[in-house]
């Protein structure tokens, strides 16, 4: 599986986001896949990549726009690709047990790049970190660390799963773009 690439980008403010998404290149790494992580403002392509990883903090139930912007400017390419979705930004000792959806405009983002799959993972919210909105959650006792590395892991670790499989059975954009380059006479 070395020879399949994949791309974990994220949108973070405070480095939260970021460490999730070094934690799902970690897993997919030590699966035997190629994995590059980078902020989404420093990609400048996705062509070189099988799949995609994209991960953004939540603000106010809403994604980060460079997160958004990533999705929209690179949305032809990442159609032929296998895409998957993470948010982070739940806080509170339930964080781990809140199923968020994405929110109405990146789910409609999402169904037209048919991205196999979504999570939410717990946020992170340091003391002393932030604006007025965090200053009031933080007084409102939610300040700490909710993210479940566990969670992540196993999360990652089925991306994994589901990305060999698609590759193993033929499902896998990756495999169409092959089998459409060796149509004779480029009839498609």
């Amino acid at each position: 599986m070395e020879d399949l690439r994949i791309l974990v980008a994220y949108a973070s403010v405070h480095g939260s986001t970021a460490e999730i998404a070094r934690s799902v290149s970690l897993t997919l790494s030590r699966a035997g896949f190629d994995v590059d992580v980078l902020p989404v403002t420093e990609v400048k392509g996705v062509d070189g990549y099988d799949a995609v990883v994209l991960g953004s903090a939540v603000y106010a139930g809403r994604w980060r726009k460079d997160a958004y912007d990533f999705l929209e400017r690179f949305a032809i390419d990442l159609k032929q690709k296998d895409v998957w979705l993470f948010q982070s930004g739940p806080l509170g000792h339930s964080a781990q047990y809140i199923v968020r959806s994405l929110p109405t405009n990146m789910a409609a983002l999402a169904q037209y790049l048919r991205v196999k799959g979504a999570a939410t993972f717990g946020g992170k919210l340091q003391g002393g970190v932030g604006g007025p909105i965090a200053r009031f959650l933080e007084r409102a006792g939610l300040a700490g660390d909710y993210r479940d590395f566990t969670e992540i892991r196993l999360w990652a670790e089925d991306v994994a799963r589901t990305t060999a499989m698609d590759v193993v059975t033929g499902k896998s954009p990756r495999i169409d773009r092959h089998r459409q380059a060796s149509v004779p006479g480029g009839v498609r």
